[in-house]
């Protein structure tokens, strides 16, 4: 372990001990990265919508955890309709309408739950999910830092 690595766990571990659970010391966690520009020293791999390659995901580590923080994304007013009510729209969305906000997953955390459990993966052109067990795919053995081609979904 390298002395950089070794800074991050201490820092990852004083944020999450200083924070009131794990979501929210990897919310914190995720925004001091991107606010001090230092997320793509830590990125392990990006997804990008394949027809207009807009960026939907960053998988990135922290510490002992594989973290996804993925964007947030409008959805097109038909489907938004079809596929969510409006208390829902009201409580969980941006704007109350179709602006639905990013999210940080602790993709270990989610693998726990089984195979088929994933992170919706969504832009305006795109939306679907990936399996937390295919991201741990994608970066078993990537060094933070060196993410290599991203996966385009």
């Amino acid at each position: 372990m390298s002395d950089t690595d070794a800074d991050l766990t201490a820092w990852w571990a004083d944020m999450e001990a200083k924070s009131e659970n794990r979501q929210a010391a990897l919310d914190s966690a995720y925004l001091s990265l991107v606010s001090a520009g230092a997320l793509s020293k830590v990125t392990t791999h990006r997804y990008l919508c394949r027809l207009r390659g807009c960026p939907i995901a960053t998988v990135f580590l922290i510490g002992d955890v594989v973290a996804c923080a993925v964007r947030d994304y409008k959805l097109p007013p038909g489907v938004n309709l079809s596929e969510s009510t409006e208390a829902g729209r009201e409580r969980n969305t941006l704007d109350g309408k179709r602006w639905w906000p990013s999210h940080v997953y602790d993709v270990r955390h989610l693998a726990d739950f089984g195979p088929t459990v994933g992170i919706g993966m969504n832009c305006r052109h795109r939306r679907g999910t990936v399996a937390a067990a295919d991201v741990l795919a994608a970066v078993d053995g990537v060094r933070p830092g060196h993410p290599g081609a991203p996966t385009r979904l």
